[in-house]
């Protein structure tokens, strides 16, 4: 490689730039590839209520209101309750719904959702002891259940205050960025559709909008109760977590932002607080309170040789981390080609030592989120990007950096298989998802917490719309280096950061760029080591494997003819280890392959192979 390399700096200094990329155009580095076969799309198989179907008591009835032939889809919700471990079905059988503790109505409710008939069954339903949460009622013959007199849309309600208060739902909302949230940046004339609503002498308000009306209420009926939500989980849940909010974030990285985990909190906090005898699969595994996922971009000819600095490190600290690696081999505007030796040679002791290996694409572009989505058929043998600039490209494609960059990263390490992405900068393209699940990826780490306004992994939305999920699951950037005044100084600021997500059992991902290894590494050697121990500290491939188990998996809590024991099933179709379940009830004693934890409160299971099944044995304190 150094031959024609030589040869092309002569002819620049001769003839100038142009010259040097028509001669590097034309000549082939000699990399090692694996090919990268082009998947198909894998749609879900049936319609939501197969997919989520009723299989025991404990699970929340998740009504479905909206069956017409352009529904909002129950996509917003399902992200919700999974990402929290809450068991529920979706149903449009009413009787059915009734039948379980804990209802919630989803999307809305107006005046075509119900009879007076089934309006009589839900009043009754929450006077003998039955508890519902519902978003946007707008129908009057509800009005006394859900406890207001009136409702009036608007697109112009900007921000939503929780009121001091002791409601159970407001259990983990202990913090003011929890407590205070921003629907959207008043810089837009209009943003997402809200309710407020007027309530009655008998409701309470837990929320308000920022004109005043109320946006979450509660009424307590007979010895049950309601909650109404006026807004959509879809606006502050789901469009946040596909970034196409109205500039809801007030803060890019490296803060607090929880403005769509309220929700999920909110949510968890009713169940917990409602469900009788409920059981919760926890998001952190081992029974830990949280995770640190370490990550280092290498995205220059000199970030190699650092990386083993880190990795060293990382090891003497009990901890290891994912390395993202972008793959240049030609040279363009922006930089020269790095991916050849001795750089190669660097990424097999990485691997070898136990780090692990993503992509960080080809070029790196600013204008990587404008890319087209290309053919599919994108190689290495006939894929020549450049870049003009730091935002502009020419002959790039989203296939061509997510596929290209795999066939190399494969090829060159013995063992690796690459299914792990970051883009260059952070710039998503819609079309992202598609080219990454079609590539034979699983994972994407390409947003940031606090811009998605979540802290929790999650689901990617096909396309990153509302309908659908991709294959691929989303772990946003938490804590990065290079915002002023670096990371060295911000180690303290990182740390608060990291143990508010604890407090909400979110993960942090700490991005470090591998360009310098002296300062950084003793910042984060500083951090790993002021971390309390109930946090883990790994590299972000072993727990998204986890994750997407975690998501995948499928669970039940039976009861037995004695009223102290149950039983949980649990299968998993992917190998997982550490899965953790939160019981209500104290636990006396389980059988069947599993740890309890001093607070008798806790179960972490064994390892659990493809395809295997265990069912556990619990007998309750009495």
């Amino acid at each position: 490689m150094r031959q024609p390399l030589a040869v092309a700096l002569l002819v620049f200094a001769l003839g100038g730039s142009v010259a040097v990329w028509k001669l590097t155009s034309e000549a082939t580095p000699a990399l090692r590839t694996k090919e990268v076969p082009l998947l198909g799309i894998v749609h879900p198989q049936g319609d939501p209520f197969q997919q989520f179907p009723e299989s025991f008591p404990l699970q929340v009835a998740v009504f479905w209101t909206s069956p017409g032939p352009d529904p909002e889809g129950p996509l917003p919700l399902v992200h919700s309750l999974k990402e929290m471990g809450i068991p529920f079905f979706l149903t449009r059988d009413l009787p059915q719904a009734l039948r379980h503790r804990l209802v919630i109505l989803y999307p809305s409710v107006d005046s075509r959702t119900f009879t007076q008939t089934q309006a009589g069954q839900l009043t009754t339903f929450v006077r003998e002891g039955g508890f519902i949460f519902a978003q946007n009622v707008f129908w009057g013959g509800l009005r006394n259940l859900f406890g207001f007199l009136s409702c009036t849309p608007s697109r112009k309600r900007y921000r939503l205050a929780f009121s001091v208060t002791k409601d159970p739902v407001t259990k983990y909302l202990n913090r003011p960025e929890e407590r205070e949230t921003q629907l959207g940046s008043d810089h837009f004339p209009e943003i997402i559709w809200t309710n407020g609503y007027v309530p009655d002498a008998g409701s309470v308000v837990l929320a308000h909008f920022d004109d005043g009306s109320a946006a979450l209420l509660t009424n307590p009926m007979g010895k049950g109760r309601v909650y109404l939500l006026g807004l959509s989980l879809l606006d502050v849940v789901l469009r946040s977590q596909n970034n196409r909010d109205y500039e809801a974030q007030r803060h890019y990285v490296n803060a607090f932002e929880p403005g769509a985990d309220v929700w999920l909190l909110v949510l968890r906090a009713w169940y917990e607080a409602y469900g009788k005898d409920w059981v919760r699969l926890s998001t952190i595994p081992g029974g830990q309170r949280s995770a640190l996922l370490l990550s280092h971009d290498v995205d220059w000819e000199n970030s190699f040789a650092p990386g083993l600095d880190f990795a060293r490190m990382e090891k003497a600290n009990q901890a290891s981390s994912t390395f993202f690696i972008q793959a240049k081999y030609v040279d363009d505007a922006n930089s020269k080609a790095f991916f050849f030796a001795p750089n190669l040679d660097i990424l097999r002791q990485l691997k070898a030592g136990g780090s692990t290996v993503g992509s960080h694409s080809i070029i790196h572009s600013r204008g990587f989120n404008k890319f087209e989505l290309g053919s599919g058929h994108e190689t290495f043998s006939s894929y020549r990007p450049r870049g003009l600039g730091f935002d502009t490209a020419s002959g790039a494609t989203v296939f061509g950096e997510v596929r290209v960059s795999k066939e190399l990263l494969d090829g060159e390490i013995p063992g690796q298989d690459t299914i792990f992405f970051r883009a260059g900068h952070l710039r998503v393209p819609v079309s992202l998802p598609e080219a990454l699940e079609r590539s034979g990826y699983q994972f994407d780490s390409s947003f940031t917490a606090d811009d998605v306004l979540s802290n929790f992994p999650f689901a990617l939305p096909r396309d990153l719309g509302f309908e659908e999920d991709s294959g691929i699951y989303e772990f946003p950037v938490t804590i990065e280096d290079e915002e002023a005044p670096g990371f060295a100084e911000r180690v303290p600021q990182a740390l608060q950061v990291i143990l508010a997500n604890a407090e909400n059992g979110a993960v942090s991902v700490v991005l470090i760029h591998s360009n310098e290894s002296i300062l950084k590494a003793a910042a984060e050697q500083d951090l790993l080591r002021r971390l309390p121990p109930d946090i883990v500290k790994t590299d972000m491939l072993t727990f998204a494997k986890f994750w997407r188990a975690r998501d995948r998996l499928q669970w039940s809590v039976s009861a037995t003819s004695v009223p102290t024991e149950a039983v949980l099933r649990v299968k998993s179709d992917e190998p997982v280890i550490g899965l953790t379940f939160e019981f209500q009830r104290p636990i006396a004693a389980v059988t069947g392959g599993a740890t309890m934890f001093p607070d008798n409160r806790h179960l972490v299971l064994a390892e659990l192979a493809p395809g295997h099944s265990v069912s556990l044995h619990i007998k309750y304190l009495q």
